[in-house]
């Protein structure tokens, strides 16, 4: 999958795929078609994908013209016998959107997409097994989750930090009747996994990502409250209180702040970048980088980070700071800038953070 910038004019390519050549090596086919001007085929076992590319790209999208149709296809391999399957049950006629490996790709938005039964049947998958975790586990219900949820990492890119647990534990059952308990570990990771899967069915951008730096600042007190500082504009949240319980300490405070960050991020409508946030806390920029933390408020924090990063193509980059050179410090102290400086918060507060936040 392509896109081209052309003199300004987005070319995106169109595919087609058939399916079930088999007695003609791989090589020889694909030198049979190139010999007719279809340059562009890849091959996965016994399918065949086409990407044609228009001969008058510069022209409107509705106007393009191709050297080459799968009728084309077609007639070059009749006299060779080739048993293709109809394409209506294995295959597809050119088109800018097609599904592959179980994907739902667009060339023209460059994004790809889990089809909703997929999505659906991944979601009651990983339900299920949540649901059982109290009692012991086969290896076949661990091998089914893992297999599904290591093949959508190719979307769900940040998920590979929260497999290498399960892909740990699948080694310790020596056949298919031995069961184990599933650890906390593990369970921890599936909760990042439920955050993010059943949430609405998302596309994920296949858009390079912009390195850009927003000047974000965020910090958190325990005394006063959280502090956020945009450039030369600056929000607040008091902590009511009673916060801190429930394993709630300054690290969760911190994990908030970088969280406020974020959320402010995507509200300010970025997307396909990655961002550059700092924070004070090392805890907190390690727990990010690692994906989780032994604390169990804390992970609620990640998971929610990453559900809200995900649909728009973001990753964010937390950079130390010490607290002493922090600029969101005498914020989240209470020392707050001139009003005219208030910058605009429109975004409400995650439900879990609804009762313990209160906005300045």
């Amino acid at each position: 999958m392509e896109q081209h910038d052309l003199g300004g004019t987005l070319c995106c390519f169109s595919l087609a795929s058939l399916g079930g050549i088999q007695g003609l090596p791989a090589d020889v086919a694909i030198a049979i078609f190139k010999s007719k001007g279809i340059e562009h085929i890849l091959k996965w076992v016994d399918d065949f994908t086409f990407i044609c590319m228009p001969i008058n790209p510069h022209a409107p999208d509705t106007a393009h013209t191709f050297n080459f149709d799968l009728d084309t296809i077609l007639v070059i391999t009749r006299p060779l016998g080739i048993p293709w399957h109809c394409v209506k049950d294995k295959g597809q006629d050119f088109s800018t959107t097609f599904g592959y490996s179980s994907f739902l790709c667009n060339l023209c938005s460059c994004t790809i997409m889990l089809p909703e039964k997929k999505h659906s049947k991944a979601v009651a998958k990983l339900t299920v097994f949540m649901a059982t975790a109290s009692s012991p586990i086969l290896y076949p219900a661990c091998e089914s989750l893992h297999g599904t949820l290591q093949h959508i990492t190719f979307m769900y890119r940040d998920g590979r930090l929260y497999l290498p647990h399960l892909s740990t534990f699948l080694s310790k059952f020596p056949n298919n009747f031995t069961q184990h308990h599933i650890p906390l570990s593990i369970l921890n990771d599936l909760h990042w996994w439920s955050a993010v899967l059943t949430g609405p069915l998302a596309t994920c951008s296949l858009v390079p990502h912009q390195k850009l730096n927003p000047d974000v600042w965020a910090d958190a007190l325990t005394s006063w409250g959280i502090g956020l500082i945009v450039g030369d504009c600056w929000a607040a949240w008091w902590l009511q209180e009673g916060w801190k319980t429930g394993q709630r300490d300054i690290g969760w405070a911190e994990s908030v702040a970088l969280e406020l960050a974020i959320v402010w991020a995507v509200h300010a409508r970025f997307c396909d970048a990655t961002l550059t946030v700092r924070d004070d806390n090392t805890g907190i920029i390690g727990a990010y980088a690692k994906g989780h933390s032994h604390n169990a408020p804390h992970n609620d924090t990640l998971h929610r980070i990453a559900a809200s990063l995900f649909p728009f193509n973001l990753n964010i980059v937390p950079l130390y700071v010490t607290s002493s050179a922090n600029w969101a410090d005498p914020t989240s102290q209470s020392i707050l800038g001139h009003s005219c400086l208030h910058l605009p918060i429109s975004f409400k507060l995650p439900p879990e953070l609804q009762p313990i936040l209160t906005h300045v």
